[in-house]
């Protein structure tokens, strides 16, 4: 599954997103097509995972969750090996429902590592999502020790 990044301003979007009107994210190029490594959803809100690489290195993120709403989907395709993970109510402050690879949507650990930081669950995003299009990025996390 692929977006084209349409808007990365908080003007754009609907106030259940959460971001403030004048917020502008500079990490993110309109026009920009991203790979979606998972598609989650928070307080009836839907964000997708993206990896976001930028020319200028102080903008380039490790993955993060953005709101769907500044995005447009230009291929539907959604990869056979996806999970999904309907975790419910108790937990909606946290996340409600995730598809997306393995790991991330059925070992939670790895999902709050990612949005964390955590070294480890960055290195694991990184070894399995790193066929094609993140090779780079292995290596920039490739010194990092896992405990």
């Amino acid at each position: 599954m692929k977006v084209r990044c349409i808007g990365a301003t908080g003007n754009l979007l609907s106030m259940r997103a959460g971001y403030p009107e004048d917020y502008q994210c500079e990490s993110l190029e309109i026009g920009k097509i991203l790979k979606v490594y998972s598609i989650g959803h928070w307080d009836n809100y839907m964000y997708y995972l993206l990896k976001v690489s930028h020319p200028d290195p102080d903008l380039d993120l490790d993955p993060v969750w953005f709101p769907y709403e500044w995005f447009e989907v230009i291929d539907h395709k959604i990869p056979d090996s996806w999970y999904f993970n309907f975790i419910g109510e108790p937990q909606s402050e946290q996340i409600t429902t995730i598809f997306g690879y393995k790991e991330i949507v059925l070992n939670y650990e790895h999902h709050y590592g990612l949005m964390e930081r955590d070294q480890k669950h960055l290195k694991l995003f990184y070894n399995l999502n790193s066929e094609e299009e993140l090779p780079e990025m292995i290596k920039k996390h490739s010194n990092d020790s896992i405990e």
